[in-house]
């Protein structure tokens, strides 16, 4: 199926049929159709700080103390026979100045300078949810995801109401194959958001990979309700409906789909797996024939028409449609 979840949310998760298996897989990005849910998904990699959110020594930690102290100059210590004690460093600013000092370096697009302001006002104040907020932005416009993560965090951590955050974070995991960390931030976000139709959408593909099929058909009715257009919403409901047995409901949301768009040839197929499994078989061979007509070199739909041919007694025909399908395979 083409990619479901387009950079909305954008959701990473799609379904296909190969015979009469019918396959559903995240690809949000794509479950992006975020719908981005279909660049190949990422493989996630432990967090780490990048130098900007902290500073690591290189020194090895079996280095004795004595030998990565910084030697002082002869000169300077006879300049000074007696040594002063050192003075520690006060960084001047409170966080608020250097809150505002972060979002005018944002707001001209001087992106590290204002993470390094963020980072000084949320060391003043760890409960600064802007300074973190904007940091994270920050971090997401300079491509560091796993910092931006980190900071969205926080900010849901202090601003449990924030529901772009969650919905942020949602979109986050769902790329990273962190399916059960976005299930859960895209609960929370529709907890405030209901009217977010791929935000559903994600939730649907969520539950459907984790057979939660009554949970993802809720999502997948609620993301049609909201947006009636919702092509991809349409193909995977039927899909479900399908693979539990429900062929009447099967039955019925292909066709709404095809009545939307006569050329979704997934919904096509389906539709004749569907009329196959009820013993429909004049009817599915009819579908399959009208999805030949339109994509002829669809050699599952040329094994499927064999079948139900086979099933109808109508021998010869079965036969030149297998020839069809193992001719088109092998031509591969």
């Amino acid at each position: 199926m083409k990619n479901p979840c387009k950079a909305d949310i954008r959701r990473s998760l799609t379904w296909f049929c190969s015979g009469f298996l019918v396959l559903l897989f995240i690809i949000c990005s794509g479950c992006e159709k975020q719908e981005e849910i279909t660049e190949a998904p990422e493989v996630f990699k432990e967090i780490v700080l990048t130098p900007v959110e902290t500073q690591l020594s290189e020194t090895p930690a079996s280095t004795p103390l004595a030998e990565v102290q910084q030697t002082i100059p002869a000169q300077a210590v006879q300049a000074s026979p007696s040594p002063q004690p050192t003075q520690p460093i006060v960084e001047s600013g409170t966080a608020p100045e250097l809150y505002r000092e972060g979002m005018e370096f944002f707001n001209q697009g001087r992106l590290e300078d204002a993470v390094d302001a963020f980072n000084r006002a949320t060391d003043r104040d760890g409960t600064m949810v802007d300074a973190y907020r904007k940091k994270a932005m920050a971090y997401q416009k300079l491509g560091l995801a796993n910092e931006a993560m980190l900071a969205y965090r926080k900010v849901v951590e202090l601003d449990p109401n924030d529901s772009e955050a969650y919905l942020t974070l949602g979109n986050f995991y769902l790329k990273r194959r962190m399916n059960h960390d976005a299930l859960v931030m895209f609960e929370k976000y529709i907890s405030g958001n209901p009217k977010n139709a791929n935000a559903y959408y994600n939730l649907g593909c969520l539950y459907s990979e984790k057979k939660l099929f009554d949970k993802a058909i809720v999502a997948y009715q609620q993301a049609i309700k909201i947006n009636p257009g919702y092509d991809d919403a349409y193909y995977n409901l039927g899909v479900i409906y399908l693979d539990t047995g429900r062929y009447n409901e099967a039955i019925d949301v292909f066709q709404k789909a095809l009545k939307r768009n006569s050329k979704n040839l997934e919904a096509r197929y389906n539709l004749a797996v569907v009329y196959a499994k009820k013993g429909l078989y004049d009817d599915a061979v009819a579908a399959c024939k009208k999805l030949l007509e339109l994509d002829p070199g669809n050699a599952q739909a040329h094994f499927l028409l064999g079948d139900t041919y086979n099933k109808l007694g109508r021998d010869k025909e079965a036969k030149e449609e297998f020839d069809l399908y193992k001719k088109m395979i092998f031509a591969k």
